[in-house]
């Protein structure tokens, strides 16, 4: 069975308007039609209970039987209530007719009782007429019932005002939710018309386009913020794709030049015969570039695991001050080469939660960084404190001064300083990035500073275990790491 088509939010929002002006307007000309209603019966009723007032004044109840006095009053009540189009009778207390003045009124059977209001139907020279009549007793001052006053007005026209109405409000209603239905949607139309322009703008954009901006001009209501989000998506977008661009450009540069001289080598190999040792020579020179292309896979492959949180991970409480201290031990003898001595500086338990192994990764990273282009017979400096609900950690060495552009960027793969780019430091620029894509699983950052003196210092901020990263106070980057005294630190020298 085929889907039927799905309304459009112009339609949606006219049907929507349409339905709520109806239910104002229908119960807007309801309340209209029953308020004129009751307004004009009480009307009928106020003016009958003050005709009726003037009649029993004109009463004889003393005689038998009862009567109209015949006086001036009577006269001019007659003549007043006869054009009025009141029709008055009287009756004896057997409810028989004795006089009458004004229109005449075949009237149905006289309740008994007290006095009473009703609509009844009638006919006046043959034609069918609604009245409105009002019944009391002819009370004498001693209690006695000596008959029945009836008083009674036509309300056919009040009828017919009713029913004119009536007829007004059933073709205005329709009229006016049609009006107002076109009107609905030509403004929704119009509300809505900024929104097609941003669906065709979008659509018109292809890869190559990500640098136009919608540059909203209008009001900072909704539409507003909608165009500025869509600017500020588009922006993500083309730094992303530039990023992206910037990968795949810098990853085939660092496989083409091992591949290059692993082809190279391939090609002087082959042109003649060789001896075993000749060949077993050329497998050996070969291998730095075999291993060099297994790290730079194995590093991207670990950082777009990283990135796409994909890669096992097993957290538990890890001690990094014990960890750092294990690194540092480990990586002593390779600083001790270069003739660099490292001292360490770390509170006991610092406590955080996460990997261990990839904690080992990341510091791995910064110390190895800090050690390649550290100058020579320098110093490597290793801190850790707890600072407000972080554990910071700074790697600091005493090399040349790092470029800006590498602190703006630090966490991007391939970056390095342009006087890096070659096979003696042995590195491709993914050590930072794996660092960062770390820092960040484990709810932290890392963050680079230039040092006044020459060298960089790295600062890896994590969260400790038991604390949320969202409340914290300070942030370790810019805050001074206070020396411990003599009995609170712990120091190594190589």
């Amino acid at each position: 069975m085929p889907r039927l088509p799905q309304p459009t939010v112009r339609l949606v929002l006219t049907g929507w308007y349409l339905l709520v002006l109806n239910v104002v307007i229908v119960g807007f000309a309801a309340a209209l039609y029953w308020n004129q209603e009751e307004t004009l019966s009480r009307q009928i009723d106020r003016s009958l209970a003050g005709a009726s007032g003037q009649a029993l004044a004109l009463i004889d109840k003393h005689a038998n039987p009862i009567h109209f006095v015949d006086s001036d009053a009577y006269q001019h009540a007659n003549r007043h209530l006869s054009q009025a189009g009141y029709a008055v009778q009287l009756f004896d207390p057997g409810r028989q007719p004795l006089a009458r003045f004004g229109r005449a009124l075949e009237l149905p059977e006289i309740p008994t009782g007290k006095r009473s209001v009703a609509t009844v139907d009638t006919s006046f020279e043959g034609t069918e007429e609604h009245w409105r009549v009002s019944w009391q007793p002819v009370v004498r001052h001693d209690g006695v019932t000596v008959g029945y006053l009836a008083v009674g007005q036509s309300i056919d026209a009040v009828e017919q005002a009713l029913y004119n109405l009536y007829l007004t409000l059933v073709w205005a209603v329709p009229l006016t939710l049609g009006l107002a239905g076109i009107a609905g949607y030509l403004l929704a139309r119009r509300a809505m018309r900024p929104v097609d322009r941003m669906t065709q703008f979008v659509r018109s954009l292809g890869v190559n386009d990500l640098d136009k901006r919608l540059d909203y001009r209008g009001p900072d209501d909704e539409l507003g913020r909608l165009a500025t989000t869509l600017d500020k998506m588009l922006a993500r977008l083309e730094a992303s794709f530039a990023r992206e661009r910037r990968f795949v450009a810098d990853a085939a540069h660092e496989l083409r030049t091992p591949l290059a001289a692993l082809k190279s080598r391939l090609d002087v190999v082959r042109q003649r015969p060789r001896s075993v040792d000749d060949y077993r020579q050329a497998l050996d020179a070969i291998e730095p570039e075999v291993e060099r292309l297994i790290r730079l896979v194995r590093d991207l492959l670990l950082l777009a695991r990283l990135e796409t949180d994909a890669v096992p991970w097993d957290e538990a409480h890890v001690d990094v001050s014990q960890l750092c201290r294990h690194i540092v031990e480990q990586m002593t003898p390779l600083a001790a080469e270069r003739g660099l001595a490292m001292e360490v500086d770390i509170a006991p338990g610092l406590m955080v939660t996460g990997s261990f192994d990839h904690l080992l990764r990341a510091l791995l990273n910064l110390l190895d960084n800090a050690i390649t282009y550290a100058n020579a017979h320098g110093k490597i400096l290793v801190e850790g404190r707890r600072t407000a609900d972080t554990v910071c950690l700074r790697v600091t060495n005493d090399g040349r001064p790092i470029d800006e552009a590498l602190i703006a960027r630090v966490g991007e793969r391939f970056v390095r300083s342009e006087g890096d780019r070659s096979r003696q430091t042995g590195g491709v620029g993914l050590g930072l990035a794996i660092a960062a894509e770390i820092a960040r699983r484990h709810r932290g950052s890392l963050s680079l500073r230039r040092r006044a003196s020459g060298g960089a210092v790295a600062t890896l901020e994590l969260e400790s275990a038991g604390s949320s990263l969202g409340a914290r106070n300070s942030s370790c980057a810019s805050s001074p790491i206070t020396p411990m005294n003599a009995a609170g630190a712990e120091r190594s020298q190589g």
